[in-house]
């Protein structure tokens, strides 16, 4: 259970810049003594404000630490002694900038790089962490993204990218250049979810359908458009689905699509065929309430965020809670959400999470896979410490 979360500790990953002084020890006194750890921003006479930077809390064993919050490229830049001196002497606070998307409504990120995609702004934002930058992809005619909600990655970084405007699946390569399209706009009434298996042979386009009519499935089709087979229609028989919004291949090729209008994860193998099911409307954990999105990392384990817990929950292949990452909060700090939505899991391990009323993007690293003083990012409004 969470195998790579327990390796041996290795250097902390250079793509990220570190944490101000105040976040940074006071992960350190998180991770040393399991304890919580607040902190007052400067000149506020507001009550210290709580925030937790190591899930799950005290005194379980930490197995995710917050390391980033992704705004704009002033996040993943390093600050000279000069910049930091004029900030300390100005009082301007860098992290007050305002965000570059206007709503991170989806995620995908390997080999440091994040990617996310603003319908807002009809934008691809990439934050790319080895070169320190952020830029925009799909913005050349006629190729253009207009409405790009959901995305997946393939293990060639290859970027699938769902357009519910075009109704289609538009793919870039590794450098952001438009290779092809997949998908039959005719056969798809509201798109909106995508998925990829590891090698790019199956690309699985999720349709939550019309409100009235039980349209409501998910196509699988071969890169050269070719279908492969569809799961559907609405009902709540295995199989069959009732709002689906999302869907994410596993490493061994298994497809989990998130039915949300049933409250539960539907599993099928690489052919359509159904294998099993769990989930279950509830408030309490384990359960779905507003299930928005899933995800799977490298072990199977399945992810799923929902908008009225505010968290991520994390389940074994077959159903079983492991955890959860998250709360509710209105205050901008790690971990507390008001809308969460994205979520997104990279070869590493590192867990993304999107929120769109703080319109912020948090990374989450495993426990173990490097000092907290080599993260990153902002520790929201608690962390703003010269």
């Amino acid at each position: 259970m969470f195998s790579h979360m327990h390796r041996k500790s290795r250097p902390a990953n250079s793509f990220f810049r570190g944490l101000s002084t105040a976040v940074a020890l006071c992960a350190l006194v998180s991770l040393t003594s399991l304890t919580g750890c607040s902190s007052t921003p400067a000149g506020s006479a507001e009550e210290d404000l709580q925030y937790q930077l190591a899930w799950p809390a005290p005194p379980e064993e930490p197995r995710f630490v917050f390391e980033a919050e992704l705004r704009n490229q002033s996040d993943i830049r390093d600050e000279s002694d000069e910049d930091r001196l004029k900030r300390i002497l100005t009082g301007h606070d860098k992290n007050s900038e305002q965000p570059v998307y206007r709503k991170p409504s989806a995620l995908a990120a390997r080999k440091g790089r994040l990617y996310v995609a603003d319908p807002h702004s009809a934008s691809i934002y990439v934050f790319d962490m080895p070169r320190r930058k952020v830029f925009q992809i799909g913005q050349r005619e006629p190729n253009r993204t207009r409405s790009p909600i959901s995305m997946a990655i393939d293990a060639q970084s290859r970027l699938y990218v769902l357009d519910s405007s075009a109704k289609k699946v538009m793919v870039f390569d590794s450098l952001g250049l438009f290779m092809f399209s997949v998908g039959n706009p005719g056969d798809l009434v509201k798109p909106a979810g995508v998925a990829v298996s590891r090698d790019g042979s199956r690309i699985v386009i999720v349709d939550r359908g019309s409100v009235d009519v039980d349209d409501h499935k998910v196509i699988a089709y071969a890169p050269d458009g070719k279908e492969l087979f569809r799961i559907g229609p609405r009902g709540t028989d295995p199989g069959q689905l009732n709002i689906p919004l999302d869907a994410t291949i596993a490493e061994d090729g298994t497809l989990h699509i998130l039915d949300s209008g049933n409250f539960r994860i539907q599993s099928f193998d690489e052919t359509g065929k159904f294998l099993s099911s769990f989930g279950s409307v509830g408030n309490g954990l384990g359960s779905f309430s507003r299930p928005r999105r899933i995800t799977s990392d490298a072990e199977g384990n399945i992810y799923v965020s929902d908008a009225s817990f505010n968290n991520v929950q994390i389940f074994t292949p077959d159903g079983s809670l492991l955890m959860w990452v998250g709360k509710a909060g209105i205050a901008n700090l790690p971990g507390q959400y008001a809308l969460i939505g994205a979520i997104t899991v990279d070869e590493t391990g590192r867990l993304y999470v999107a929120d769109q009323y703080h319109l912020k993007v948090e990374v989450f690293r495993p426990a173990g896979t490097g000092s907290v003083t080599g993260a990153s990012g902002r520790a929201g409004a608690a962390g703003r410490a010269p």
